[in-house]
């Protein structure tokens, strides 16, 4: 048999969590053909020698809604082995869009999600159209923000809908399900996802739930009320029908410490009543968001000064990397007069870091057996972002796995590809098997590491040797070769 591209003697983790097997994978077109020990000529031979062949990386926790578009060769994703990313998270994306949605995201949408380009389209479907249109280097499923519909319904009004607001909202949602998305995401802690009660949340979700689709969620507290917030998610997952998926699974300040072994225990008993819930997670004790989200929360508050680092600023490029301690005494300026005074000059844009998580917290979560990987990196192209846009699956497969052993690699080479796969029904996508399609990243288990800071974050991992997308060959001996041959991956009922 002759191969597109043949990748010999590599250390074989197919996704499944089962032990690596010493194998061959051969390629042809867009599909895995054959794996085992391979004779056929290839057009192109990969020595994968003392390295590990792995399906590519899903990033099911992604912003990346605009900068698919702005920068489609996303280095930042496919140079840490990402070949998948969900976007639409935390109930902000870029469709549906009225023009009240338009602006307000235009507000501060800017620093966090880079260039919106001409942001033109309207529904769900002429947006998946430009992805189309413009393909980037790795494929995209994508969620409905519930901002969006309630944007393209509401405007900024902080009150209940009606009942026919109801039906104009799941019409939204509907549209974008018949689209091919995935599911429909929250973001509870912001506006307007605040002025939502539990309610609408669930009315929009079974719409979703028709679709077999997925709800994920930023809840609306990770911080003195989770478990509240974790029995909320849980309700609207019984109630509407929906899958769930909890965003970015952790429990913030330092007195809500260790509490998610009771909300772990909560999703454990809710996965024992039948519903199909699951998280994901980052790999670090650090947030981030932006710094008017963090005083609305009131997170300020209770943060100490020195746990709030400023990441980006629109106007004041001076103070990124810089603490709120470290600001407030270059200015003589008192805390409150400080956080105000940025908010007044910098608009809404201002993106903070905030270290607010117990690492022994993050490991519990990460060893969870229902928890996938999501990076939650902000796309900027100024200032200090989050280490984790750079970095994230680099940093479990370095830290996590080869040096304090938390997961084995199996375990999570398989809540990067196989689990997520099967959470948000990517067909034939996550696993390395005959018929698969050829998304597979190539990487050295003893040099693969995060080496991003949070004075330093655009760093690419090193150990990442190959990155292949559809059965093109992407990242090369760790370069990128220009290659943009991802697609659109539209949800149906039974996958995608």
């Amino acid at each position: 048999m002759r191969y597109d591209i043949v990748i010999r003697n590599g250390t074989i983790i197919d996704g499944t969590g089962q032990p690596s097997v010493q194998a061959d994978v051969g390629v042809r077109g867009d599909r895995i053909v054959a794996v085992g020990s391979l004779s056929g000529e290839a057009s192109q031979a990969i020595d994968a020698a003392d390295h590990v062949v792995a399906p590519g990386f899903i990033d099911v926790h992604s912003h990346d809604d605009f900068a698919l578009l702005d920068r489609p060769l996303c280095d930042f994703k496919i140079l840490q082995g990402v070949t998948t990313e969900v976007i639409g998270n935390c109930g902000f994306g870029a469709a549906p869009a009225n023009d009240a949605y338009r602006n307000f995201l235009r507000g501060f949408g800017p620093l966090l999600f880079g260039p919106m380009g001409d942001f033109s389209w309207e529904t769900t479907a002429e947006f998946y159209h430009a992805l189309e249109s413009r393909p980037a280097a790795v494929n995209v499923a994508c969620l409905i923000p519930h901002a969006a519909v309630r944007y393209g319904v509401l405007s900024d009004e902080k009150r209940e809908p009606t009942a026919q607001d109801i039906e104009r909202m799941q019409a939204l949602v509907q549209e974008g399900m018949d689209a091919g998305a995935a599911g429909m995401s929250t973001g509870l802690f912001y506006a307007p996802g605040r002025y939502a009660q539990t309610e609408e949340v669930i009315a929009l979700a079974k719409v979703v739930a028709e679709y077999n689709g997925v709800y994920a969620t930023h809840m609306r507290d990770e911080a003195d009320h989770l478990l509240d917030s974790i029995q909320e998610t849980i309700r609207i997952g019984e109630e509407s029908g929906a899958g769930v998926q909890i965003s970015h699974h952790k429990a913030m300040g330092r007195t809500n410490w260790g509490k998610v072994r009771d909300s772990l225990a909560l999703v454990e008993q809710a996965q024992a009543r039948g519903l199909d819930i699951s998280s994901d997670a980052y790999p670090y004790t650090a947030g981030s968001t932006t710094l008017a989200a963090l005083v609305q929360g009131g997170v300020i508050e209770r943060a100490a000064p020195s746990d709030v680092l400023i990441a980006s600023t629109p106007v004041q490029h001076e103070y990124e990397g810089k603490t709120l301690e470290d600001i407030c005494q270059l200015t003589g300026k008192s805390l409150q007069q400080t956080v105000a005074e940025l908010i007044a000059g910098e608009g809404e844009s201002t993106v903070a870091v905030i270290f607010g998580m117990d690492e022994a917290d993050v490991r519990r979560v990460l060893a969870h057996p229902t928890t996938m990987i999501g990076s939650d990196g902000i796309p900027s192209v100024a200032g200090k972002p989050h280490p984790r846009l750079y970095g994230t699956f680099a940093c479990v497969l370095g830290k996590y796995v080869r040096d304090i052993q938390l997961l084995t690699l199996e375990e999570a080479v398989h809540r990067m590809t196989g689990l997520p796969a099967q959470k948000f029904r990517l067909r034939d996508r996550g696993l390395i098997c005959d018929g698969s399609y050829a998304d597979l990243v190539i990487f050295d288990p003893q040099t693969v590491a995060d080496i991003g800071t949070y004075q330093e974050p655009r760093r690419h991992p090193p150990g990442i040797h190959s990155v292949i997308v559809n059965g093109t060959v992407t990242i090369e001996q760790g370069r990128h070769r220009g290659t943009c041959n991802g697609r659109l991956l539209r949800h149906d009922a039974a996958g995608i």
